[in-house]
């Protein structure tokens, strides 16, 4: 993971601190309630970005969509519990790994979605910013190639449905592009995605 990862994490939690302190105040006057949240989830779909046949014949893709994403922030929650506001950095990746070498493809999102919300349903839709996307590929006994992408934004929409009294499993379709960098030779890359969520309020 990169420095400037890291660096926009602490940011996000200081930002969190901060606004969950703020959210907090308010609560009994109609305003918004703030609490830690732990988001996973196993996509699929977009393009093929590598594809590898293994020494038995059987193959595999490594696809711009996949696999899985794991993050963590927090969730607003306003005082009638209609809306809820959640903001969480994640890490998104798959991979394919074979004895004559590996192939993977990560990257870092930052999302803020927004809910409208029931008992037990609630729907919603959001932005993500996807960092430092990064196709990598190694040969057995070669070197390390590396396809980079430049950070991409994208809009997502998503149900789910609460089972208990935190944790909310649900669907999601993302619309995302990558684009290498360069103005005249630069490739698109078809990031478009469904997910299967789960989100965990503490």
């Amino acid at each position: 993971m990169s420095r400037s990862f890291f660096s926009l994490v602490l940011m996000c939690l200081a930002a969190l601190w901060s606004l969950g302190a703020q959210a907090e105040e308010p609560k009994a006057e109609g305003g918004f309630s703030a609490r830690p949240l732990v988001t996973a989830g196993y996509t699929s779909g977009g393009d093929t970005l590598v594809e590898v046949e293994f020494e038995n014949g059987d193959k595999d893709k490594l696809k711009a969509g996949g696999a899985f994403l794991l993050g963590f922030g927090v969730e607003f929650v306003s005082a009638d519990g209609e809306l809820a506001v959640q903001l969480t950095a994640n890490y998104h990746f798959d991979s394919i790994n074979a004895e004559n070498g590996e192939a993977t493809f990560e990257r870092y999102p930052i999302e803020l979605v927004f809910f409208d919300q029931g008992e037990k349903h609630r729907y919603g839709a959001g932005f993500t910013v996807h960092l430092s996307p990064t196709a990598q590929v190694k040969a057995d006994g070669g070197r390390r190639d590396s396809l980079n992408f430049d950070p991409a934004v994208g809009f997502l929409f998503e149900y789910n449905y609460l089972v208990g009294k935190g944790l909310w499993l649900g669907l999601r379709y993302t619309l995302i592009d990558y684009d290498t960098p360069g103005s005249f030779n630069s490739v698109t890359v078809d990031g478009n995605h469904f997910g299967l969520m789960a989100h965990f309020r503490f």
